[in-house]
């Protein structure tokens, strides 16, 4: 049988577990995260999405420049069963950016703070999103916002209640279903 997408992290995870795996430049310069590091996020980002209500199959909007959060937000994604539709920070809100937020029937965002902008400017015209969730700390939330750190913690207390829930979640997904929607 053709391994996942999952099935490829986990096997990676078992050969380079401590090796670096994705790099961030901070305040402090560059930092590393671990192949078991990244793995363990994705799954604490999983059981967030799941406790927020996220099922096998739901599409979820990525729009966010490149970095650790956006691996880890595709990875938690994919762990949860659902689907990401990953979105180019080039798209404008009023054409584009509206138009495959509502053909991909994405029913979550994960965006970046530079991004919620987009997001707020058009969020009237998507009845179907449930939740946005936001990568970096803001001052102030709207309706249907919420902080990614807040599903690391629903996450955590998720798992440590229902420690194989993710696995099982992961362990059902075939080689054949939809990873992603990209346009």
């Amino acid at each position: 049988m053709k391994p996942t997408i999952i099935d490829l992290l986990n096997q990676s995870v078992e050969k380079y577990a401590e090796n670096p795996f994705l790099w961030e430049k901070g305040d402090k310069g560059y930092h590393s995260t671990s192949y078991a590091q990244t793995k363990e996020q994705a799954h604490i980002l999983a059981a967030g999405l799941i406790k927020l209500g996220v099922k096998s199959g739901d599409k979820i909007a990525l729009l966010s420049e490149g970095r650790n959060s956006w691996i880890i937000g595709e990875l938690g994604i994919l762990h949860a069963g659902a689907i990401n539709v990953p979105l180019s920070i080039k798209l404008e809100e009023s054409n584009d950016l509206i138009f495959r937020l509502i053909h991909s029937e994405a029913k979550y965002i994960l965006v970046s703070g530079s991004q919620l902008k987009k997001i707020r400017t058009i969020a009237s015209a998507l009845p179907d999103i449930k939740h946005v969730i936001v990568f970096d700390v803001q001052v102030d939330y709207e309706a249907k916002e919420i902080p990614v750190t807040q599903l690391f913690t629903w996450g955590k207390d998720f798992l440590a209640k229902n420690p194989d829930l993710v696995d099982v979640v992961a362990s059902q997904i075939k080689p054949d279903d939809i990873a992603n929607i990209s346009y």
